[in-house]
């Protein structure tokens, strides 16, 4: 159903009242502001995709991905929109049969019923797709449309403004909630409303943690314990299990469920973020899911989303295909998993050196962006993967294209010198199968196939992690598939990759469209979001994907394929060492205001006693890890005070931290708009910015009718004066205590735009003429 991303602008702002005690007449609203951005001499919108359905208009969507309060559960859901832009006189493309990296494409016409109506397309501003869990954090998924069609009479709708509008009621707290500091920062980053983590309890910290561990068998395991002892280095514990153990303790319908099973365990009860695979299938067991799409079937597809998304049974009906569109599948992981396809101790063995060696290594600024043609003649253009990933590399970085359209293709001489230049990251686009994939398909030299017997001739000493749209490269269910032998080669190869387990996809109007776009998002994971582990990586990259792959059979097996070869807890930018005893104030932070009673918190390594001083005195002395101590600042004077800890291990110094904070209990309330001037005037976005003391809430009004709140210090608001009349007006900040109004400032200012109205509409129908992202090089 959906393929392409479009680039826009998204601003998020969040109207929330949320008592602690919740009926079914509560609600909440979260507001969508779509704008443009030039890019290219384009005017384009930022992370949206388009709808691909054959023959039907491709309009653009927005995933939405809302975090609901805890405990709540969603009674009904509406959209509220503002007046939208209109404008007549164009014709939208329509959608295309996505196609296999192995078959010749179809081409279809327009709907004819849809192109000869006026009526809206798609006709719906909305669509709830469903209420997930992660770490037991409840979200919301819904697809937003901005844009509705009527294609006779070619006229375009865009609604700026979009108001996501919740309605809910009391719902018991998910099973898989932990209440940790760690949880809340991560499901931070793929919701579009953080602010309702605070309705989310926290809860005591775990008494034993192993956040890595290892499942293996017998012959492996003291093998993979090395491992686990150098990740112990970077991870609050890590532990080797072996399958004989996990079948003899925990139950299932089958060796697959008890593993399962086992992980639920271990992340529930030890904190557990990261599973390594230690071995293939033979050793260590795989699920197989049940996928359909465009003609294909798939009834044995490893997927080992099984093992990562612990919410759900994915087999509701209890038959024999797991998976299934309404078999209970959970769609956010919980956890990061990775495979090390070893059959051997001695494959075992040189699986850990290179992990060990990888994560001591200099990282290289280094990309390789390939691209083999997937069509002939190059239509559609393939080399659009290698330019939609390196979108989001640095500009530090040095990008080697490696492309068939350049004289003399890409022979095996040219991809082997191309990996010694060692790359960080390579990226392929092409044919491919379970032992091989193209490198070149047909222009100058031919067909070029890059088999597993050729990695052993490959002569880098760094290894990349490397992805691929590729079909079957991936398949570890084969004895082995490229994937596997990459990372198996002792002395070269790849550290970690991420391949398909079955058929690519793609789009004939779009080579990185389905399989394409998860490639993209992993970059996009890496250097945009900052996941560089690979098991948090992929996984990240995913999250994007989750309500295409919902809603759509071929995102649903492009979903269920992207398995990881390498260890999850791996991280591919930084540079590892070996830790000493250390000691770290975590919080509060340096520089910090700080008032009454206050949890002056440690991160800590090789310690066992930590001291606690205030301005070189000592107040309390801590032997239990987490070291921490509650401070009564009210004893002490306004003004800069100094925190020390000092941390012993067997009544040895080993290390120490400080931190200056500033007390400042009961400031008198004060707040001062600082800009705008009064009297000034004023246009387009004016930052009106405040100065404030003892004030936790700010709320700014036009002409006394409440326009913005926040909570968040320094208390701005960016003041669109483009949607509102020319003339005077009055704005005020009141400022809170807690319900308490404080204080206030008003001030009188003059809005002068210019009318800039036809201009912008020509901008907006931009976004149907060109295709966003595509790049001449």
């Amino acid at each position: 159903m959906k393929s392409r991303k479009v680039i826009f602008v998204l601003v998020l702002m969040l109207s929330l009242s949320i008592p602690t005690a919740f009926s079914a007449n509560d609600n909440f609203s979260v507001d969508y502001t779509f704008d443009y951005l030039l890019m290219d001499g384009q005017w384009v919108m930022e992370d949206t995709f388009f709808q691909n359905i054959e023959g039907e208009p491709m309009v653009p969507y927005y995933p939405a991905a809302i975090l609901l309060p805890q405990g709540a559960d969603v009674k009904d859901v509406k959209v509220k929109t503002s007046a939208p832009l209109v404008q007549k006189g164009f014709e939208i493309p329509w959608g295309q049969p996505p196609c296999t990296f192995s078959d010749e494409p179809v081409m279809v016409g327009k709907n004819e019923e849809i192109y000869s109506s006026d009526n809206d397309y798609p006709g719906k501003l909305f669509e709830v797709v469903s209420v997930e869990s992660f770490r037991g954090f409840q979200i919301l998924n819904v697809i937003l449309y901005p844009v509705q069609y009527k294609p006779k009479s070619g006229t375009v709708k865009f609604y700026e403004n979009m108001t996501v509008e919740v309605k809910f009621g009391k719902a018991m707290k998910n099973k898989l909630y932990r209440g940790l500091t760690g949880d809340k920062a991560t499901v931070a980053g793929f919701v579009d409303n953080p602010e309702t983590l605070g309705t989310y309890e926290d809860e005591p910290a775990l008494l034993q943690t192993e956040e890595y561990i290892i499942i293996t068998d017998d012959t492996m395991a003291s093998t993979f314990q090395t491992l686990a002892d150098w990740k112990a280095n970077f991870v609050n514990g890590t532990g080797v299990y072996t399958v004989s153990w996990i079948y003899s303790n925990y139950t299932g319908v089958d060796n697959a469920e008890k593993v399962r099973n086992f992980i639920i365990d271990m992340y529930q009860n030890h904190g557990t973020l990261y599973v390594l695979m230690g071995g293939d299938i033979a050793a260590v067991p795989y699920r197989g899911f049940y996928i359909y799409a465009g003609g294909y079937t798939d009834y044995d597809m490893l997927a080992d989303m099984y093992f990562r998304c612990l919410d759900g049974t994915f087999n509701d009906d209890g038959d024999s295909r797991w998976a299934e569109p309404n078999d209970g599948v959970d769609w956010y992981p919980e956890v990061a998993v990775g495979r090390a396809s070893c059959q051997t101790v001695t494959e075992a063995q040189a699986f850990v050196n290179k992990v060990i060696v990888y994560e001591q290594a200099e990282k290289p600024e280094r990309a390789l962006l390939h691209q083999s043609r997937v069509l002939s003649g190059n239509i559609p253009d393939s080399r659009c993967l290698a330019w939609n990933c390196d979108d989001w590399l640095p500009p530090s970085y040095y990008c080697d294209y490696v492309f068939e359209e350049d004289p003399g293709g890409v022979p095996k001489s040219r991809w082997i010198s191309q990996w010694a230049a060692h790359p960080l990251v390579v990226a392929h686009i092409g044919h491919g199968s379970s032992t091989a994939y193209y490198i070149n398909y047909q222009k100058d030299i031919g067909t070029v196939t890059w088999y597993n017997s050729d990695v052993a001739t490959l002569t880098n000493t760094f290894w990349p992690w490397t992805t691929s749209v590729a079909c079957h490269s991936g398949n570890i269910e084969t004895n082995d598939c490229l994937a596997e032998t990459y990372v198996k080669d002792p002395d070269n190869g790849a550290i970690a990759v991420i391949y398909n387990d079955n058929y690519g996809w793609f789009m004939t109007s779009d080579a990185c469209a389905l399989s394409g776009e998860f490639c993209e998002m992993e970059f996009r994971a890496c250097w945009s979001d900052g996941y560089e582990k690979f098991g948090d990586l992929l996984n990240q990259a995913l999250s994007y994907m989750i309500p295409s792959a919902q809603t759509d059979p071929y995102y649903r097996w492009c979903f269920y394929e992207r398995n990881l070869v390498g260890d999850p807890e791996s991280p591919c930018l930084t540079v590892r060492e070996e830790q000493q005893a250390s000691i770290t104030i975590t919080h509060p932070p340096d520089g910090a205001v700080v008032s009454g009673t206050v949890l002056i918190t440690t991160e800590t390594y090789g310690i066992d006693t930590v001291e606690f001083y205030i301005d070189g005195v000592l107040k309390y002395t801590d032997t239990t890890d987490p070291f921490s101590w509650s401070w009564d600042t009210t004893q002490y004077t306004n003004g800069l005070h100094t925190i020390l800890v000092k941390g012993y291990y067997q009544g040895v110094f080993k290390d120490d931290d400080s931190v200056t904070v500033y007390v400042n209990n009961a400031p008198e309330p004060y707040l001062k708009i600082t800009n705008p001037k009064h009297g000034e005037t004023v246009s387009g976005t004016v930052l009106v910015t405040t100065k404030t003391e003892g004030i936790d809430l700010v709320v700014f009004y036009l002409n006394g009718k409440a326009v913005y709140k926040t909570e968040s210090y320094p208390f701005l608001w960016k003041w669109n004066t483009k949607k509102y009349e020319n003339g005077d007006y009055e704005l005020t900040a009141e400022g809170y205590q807690g319900n308490e109004p404080v204080a206030k400032d008003s001030i009188k200012v003059k809005v002068e735009n210019p009318d800039e109205y036809s201009l912008g509409l020509f901008s907006l129908l931009l976004l149907f003429l060109i295709p966003a992202r595509m790049k001449k090089r």
